[in-house]
Formats: structure tokens, sequence, C-alpha cells
């Protein structure tokens, strides 16, 4: 039985709502600005992303058909919250829910989480050696054994749990679903842009240096995911009933700057990948995402997590 290998972080519906001909996309390099045509079954694909590395699975590619599956209701609904608009409260529940999919169920997402329980084992191994409780490595091999020098690998499986864990929770689902929904549909001859991290959580006045980082829940926090080229979700928690509002040229050029800062390698858009790539460039030094931080106090360790959001003075020096 052939077995699915290559794993659609974004799914394939969402891709062909930003292609011109549902079958092909411009993939925009941030760090470089150069771009290229795909076919969308190759594009935002990574070989076995969604595998069950665990001895207890019997399908480690069970996930990747879930996930396909549910894929398949989503695409309806996204389809029905385009057609109804917000007034289809069912239908822009599950948009909402394919938004805290979307950010939580992405490379830089799995990336992050992986380099963080890798440093957190190496402390801890580190905190057992300086206490004895480790074997002393044999003569000779004191310098490839160190603490230092170990390659630490984290199990796909404790990713992949980490990060649907996080996008089904409860009480995420619970801050996003009570939270004021925008969709902005687009005047002729403009489009939005979407990326390998879609999902842009905005703050006015949160800066990089900011201790404890933007969530959810943050008062002034707007929450944006492009849903095709002709349309875009905000979140905010503003006063008021649900709306849906004609983007402004002026709507359109920030949305897109949220999304291309977001993006971590790659920005996707079905037309004018040049006049688009002009524009990724003048971000390419700028994060926003996950991010955290070693923090020692002489024999005590801990990390300190937050998201660093884009804000209005977010520029290519990554200020």
């Amino acid at each position: 039985m052939v077995q699915p290998r290559k794993h659609h972080y974004l799914p394939q519906f969402y891709l062909r709502g930003f292609s011109h001909d549902q079958r092909a996309i411009f993939q925009i390099e941030k760090a470089t600005g150069h771009y290229y045509g795909c076919q969308i079954k190759d594009t935002a694909a990574i070989r076995d992303f969604h595998e069950i590395d665990s001895d207890s699975t019997e399908d480690p590619y069970a996930l990747e058909k879930s996930l396909a599956r549910l894929e398949g209701e989503l695409a309806e609904h996204l389809r029905l919250f385009l057609s109804d608009g917000v007034l289809n409260e069912a239908a822009l529940a599950e948009v909402v829910g394919l938004l805290s999919m979307l950010r939580m169920r992405v490379p830089p997402v799995k990336y992050h989480i992986e380099r963080s329980l890798a440093s957190t084992i190496r402390a801890t191994a580190k905190a057992m050696e300086r206490a004895g409780k480790l074997p002393k490595p044999p003569p000779g091999l004191e310098d490839a054994l160190s603490i230092d020098n170990l390659s630490i690998s984290i199990m796909n499986w404790k990713c992949l749990e980490l990060m649907f864990g996080m996008a089904t929770s409860p009480d995420i689902l619970n801050i996003l679903g009570r939270m004021r929904a925008t969709l902005y549909r687009v005047p002729a001859g403009l489009f939005f842009v979407t990326s390998d991290q879609p999902v842009a959580l905005y703050h006015p006045t949160a800066r990089p240096s900011d201790p404890y980082g933007v969530g959810p829940a943050l008062r002034d926090v707007e929450i944006t995911l492009p849903l095709t080229s002709q349309a875009l979700l905000k979140l905010d928690h503003e006063p008021g009933a649900h709306c849906e509002k004609l983007a402004t040229a002026d709507e359109m050029k920030e949305f897109n700057r949220r999304t291309i800062i977001m993006a971590h390698n790659y920005v996707f858009v079905g037309e004018q990948p040049d006049r688009i790539a002009h524009q990724v460039l003048q971000f390419r030094s700028v994060f926003a995402g996950f991010r955290f931080d070693d923090v020692r106090a002489g024999s005590q360790f801990f990390q300190l997590h937050r998201f660093i959001a884009v804000h209005p003075e977010s520029t290519k020096n990554g200020t």
C-alpha cells in the first residue's frame, strides 16, 4: 500500500484560493526575493511532516490521513463562509477553527518547539552532570560525549502533540470564538497574499523587547488570516457585531505587510510576483512569531516563551 509521504502544512484547498487557475502559485523566498511558479500539489509540503514516529503507533501516517478528511470538510465550511458571510455563524466558527489550526501547524512553530525541547534537555543533562548523576565518559571520549557537543533530536510525534494540542485547545478556541470578526473583501485590481505562517498577530504598541510578548487574549491585539486572494478574516476585541467591509487600498497594503512579516521562509501569491517580491525584500530581516530565551540563574534554568507580534514600526532592520 502506497503511504502519503508529501504532507502539506498549508492545505491544498487553502492555497487554491490564491491561485489564478486552481493549479499553480508563485512562491517567493523571503530571504532573497527570488520567486518561481510551483504546482500547488508540490507547494507548502514537507516529506513526513505529520509522521507519528512512535513505536506504539500502528500507522505512522494516521494523522496525515485524518487531516485529509478534515480538510475536505473545512474546504466546504470556508466556501459557505465566503458565500454567506459573517451571518453564517456556524461556518464562521469553523473558519475560526481553521485559523487556529493554521496558526499552529506550520513549520516555524514546529521548529520553535524542537529547539525549545532540545535546549531544555541539554540544560537538564548539564545540571545532572554537575550534580554527578551522569556516568563519566570513557577516557579519550570526554570531548565527543560532552553535553554541549551532543546532537539532540526530538521525536516528531512530540512536536505534533504540542502543535495540535495548542491548535485545538478549548481555552484558545474560546478566546478566538468570542472575538469580533470582520470579513474583508477586496476592490477590483487588489489582492491578498499568504505565507508559510499565514496567521498574523498585530499589536499597536508591543515591541520585540517586551518581556511577556503578545497573545490572543490581549486587549488591543488583532489577528488576521488571508482566506483567499479576495478575502481576509480579522479578529479583534472591539465591541459590536461581526461585520463585512470592502478593504481600502491602505488596508490591503497593511494586511499584506503583516502577512509578509509573519512569513518564515516563503510568501505565496497568485499574480504580480515581481511587485510582491519587492515588498517582501523590505521585511526580509524582520522576525515575528514564537521565541524563547534560556535564562540561567546560578544552578537554576528556565525558559521564557513569548510571541513577537507585528507592530506599526516593523522595519527592514527588524526593530
